[in-house]
């Protein structure tokens, strides 16, 4: 029996670090679920699965939506001072780390360090890191099975591609919060087996798609809070 949680995976298509995103939506439209959103910017997939495990004990009999990121992404647990100088030398990557428990990890996403760089070309190639995200799929799905999780399976690259085929991605830096409400009410609701009233998925939609969001607006975060509150 599932209970009223929601996890939700991902990296920064999750994260509403620029608006609104797919977990900000559900958390909206579902205030009966307790929405906990596990997602980090620039993450990896090495990042999340490790996140999803720390939380086993928090996740059995419960409901998971997994976004995966990009194949090619290289995320660094951080080990030792090197390591430290060379995140924080980053010019773009270098805000990309986090604190889990005794855990820092560095979340080097597209990073053109030399480092970094001589990792996808040397040693984990193209070919490599897609067999690798293949054979993670096969073992999270696996894990998941067993603590008698309802999962859902979702991308980066899905919503990419979800986001341009219904006309909502030309010049803005991710999909946008238009795109995020169409892919929940679209795919993940449905997925979940979670209803939502018509007149409440309307209301939201309306002042989704009529407000001219900026990315990274200064005050994103109490507009968003006025416009997702029914009250």
């Amino acid at each position: 029996m599932f209970t009223n949680k929601i996890f939700c995976f991902g990296d920064g298509y999750a994260h509403g670090h620029i608006w609104p995103e797919w977990p900000q939506i559900l958390k909206s439209l579902l205030p009966e679920y307790k929405i906990n959103i596990i997602s980090a910017v620039g993450a990896g997939n090495e990042f999340l699965i490790s996140e999803l495990i720390a939380c086993q004990h928090l996740i059995q009999n419960q409901r998971i939506i997994f976004q995966w990121a990009q194949h090619n992404r290289f995320d660094k647990l951080i080990e030792d001072t090197q390591w430290e100088g060379i995140m924080s030398a980053d010019p773009v990557y270098h805000f990309n780390w986090y604190q889990r428990e005794n855990r820092k990890w560095w979340c080097s996403s597209a990073s053109k360090d030399v480092n970094i760089s001589n990792y996808h070309k040397f040693y984990i190639q193209p070919q490599q890191s897609r067999l690798r995200l293949s054979n993670q799929k096969i073992l999270v799905e696996s894990y998941l099975k067993i603590n008698n999780c309802k999962y859902f399976f979702t991308s980066t690259e899905e919503q990419e591609l979800f986001s341009k085929k219904h006309q909502f991605r030309n010049t803005e830096i991710q999909p946008s919060p238009a795109s995020h409400f169409i892919f929940v009410t679209e795919v993940l609701l449905p997925a979940m087996g979670i209803l939502v009233p018509a007149i409440k998925l309307n209301t939201l939609k309306e002042k989704i798609f009529n407000h001219n969001w900026i990315p990274y607006d200064p005050d994103r975060e109490e507009i968003w809070r006025k416009m997702s509150n029914f009250d």
